[in-house]
């Protein structure tokens, strides 16, 4: 259930940033579509209002477009404004200039059977307008085109206000995701460093119990060792007591070594870390641990490459590993032990030509007592994550791929 927790809880953030940034997005959208929708309202309102009072000024004044009209139609807001007739001649415009001239379209189908309509245009400075026409039913003859221009820079003001709204929403956006990520951090190193803790007293009480248990059985076993080899040496030199004997002495001889390494795992570790001096260590390692065997070996590491270690405990693990990779192979392949610095890491490879590991094993290598030999303890790897992890570094092993083979990985702090 542990290791599932991180994964419920970052599928439950995720999910509810997701949604609250869509909840953001939304309203921010909707929010400009509301103040575009009223602005434009408040155009065609405006522009209605002026209309209506116009017309209302033209019957007045028994269809005359000075005075009372021209004063109405020369508000600030009022870009330009005309008045034109059936066939398109205009009449009236706010620039005197226009007056008498005819408009591009013929609007007699429009008056005839359209209605008061509004759009955005641009006018010929580049400034953007408001464009309304209307249809003006004056005492006497029949109906004109009122079109009224309305600059929109108040409204479009407030649509741009709206629009940098875009800028607060994308950091409000930036800071909830950012917050988010830092929470999933804190949250899943809350639970890592949990979960470390809980498995080193696990560690510890299995250390204890396991401390106590082999010295039993190793008092116990000295007693039983000794007396065996005192009968061995009483016997007849050939014979099947003799046999028996010598198989039981062996069996205690495993026994003893199996005791040997829970009490080397169980201790509780000092550590004595000084810069370790790689090409050197990594040479006696391999030199001791191949001889005699017929494969190949090469190393590379180069000079003045050094690790923060305990070089004693590094030196068993380097050991470990060379001598599990060459029982792997058997009497031949081809071994490979590199190391080299990596950012402030120095790394270290063991690398072999063997059947590699199955992959449903490869989770399960470095938990105590878990083996894949015959004849194995499963102490060798546990024991090396646990000192490597016991001075600042990681310990890993992964298969080659297609080659075959596997590949023992080891990571320390690294100096010069």
């Amino acid at each position: 259930m542990r290791p599932v927790l991180p994964a419920v809880l970052r599928i439950v953030l995720f999910a509810f940033l997701a949604v609250s940034s869509s909840a953001i997005l939304y309203a921010t959208v909707m929010n400009e579509r509301t103040v575009e929708s009223l602005a434009d309202r408040s155009l065609e309102s405006t522009a209605l209002a002026l209309s209506s009072a116009t017309e209302s000024a033209l019957r007045a004044g028994g269809g005359k477009t000075d005075g009372q009209v021209r004063m109405i139609l020369s508000d600030r807001v009022v870009a330009y404004a005309l008045i034109a007739k059936g066939d398109g001649t205009i009449r009236f415009h706010t620039n005197v200039r226009m007056m008498g001239t005819r408009l591009p379209k013929d609007p007699g189908e429009w008056l005839r059977t359209g209605q008061p309509t509004g759009r955005r245009v641009v006018l010929g400075t580049g400034l953007p307008a408001y464009e309304y026409d209307y249809i003006l039913h004056p005492l006497h003859g029949g109906p004109e085109l009122l079109r009224t221009v309305l600059h929109t820079t108040p409204a479009d003001r407030i649509l741009a206000g709206t629009r940098r709204m875009r800028w607060t929403v994308a950091v409000v956006l930036l800071l909830l995701w950012t917050v988010g990520a830092a929470l999933d951090r804190v949250v899943s190193r809350q639970l890592r460093l949990q979960e470390e803790a809980e498995r080193q007293e696990r560690l510890a009480l299995i250390g204890q119990m396991t401390a106590t248990l082999a010295h039993e059985i190793r008092n116990a076993l000295g007693s039983v060792k000794g007396f065996t080899q005192w009968v061995s040496e009483k016997v007849e030199p050939h014979g099947p007591r003799k046999e028996g004997l010598d198989n039981a002495l062996r069996a205690a001889g495993r026994i003893e070594s199996l005791v040997n390494e829970l009490l080397l795992f169980s201790r509780q570790e000092t550590y004595a870390v000084v810069p370790v001096p790689l090409l050197d260590l990594v040479r006696d390692t391999v030199d001791a641990e191949s001889a005699g065997w017929g494969g190949e070996v090469e190393v590379s590491v180069p000079k003045g490459l050094f690790a923060l270690a305990d070089p004693d405990k590094l030196g068993r693990v380097l050991r470990n590993a060379v001598r599990n990779s060459i029982e792997a192979m058997g009497a031949k392949g081809t071994l490979q032990v590199e190391a080299a610095r990596d950012g402030k890491w120095a790394e270290i490879r063991v690398e072999d030509t063997g059947p590699g590991i199955p992959g449903a094993d490869l989770p399960k290598l470095f938990t105590p007592f878990y083996t894949t030999k015959p004849d194995g303890t499963g102490l060798g790897l546990a024991y090396s994550k646990k000192v490597i992890e016991g001075m600042g570094g990681r310990i890993g092993i992964r298969n080659r791929g297609g080659e075959g083979g596997a590949i023992l990985w080891v990571r320390l702090p690294g100096k010069g």
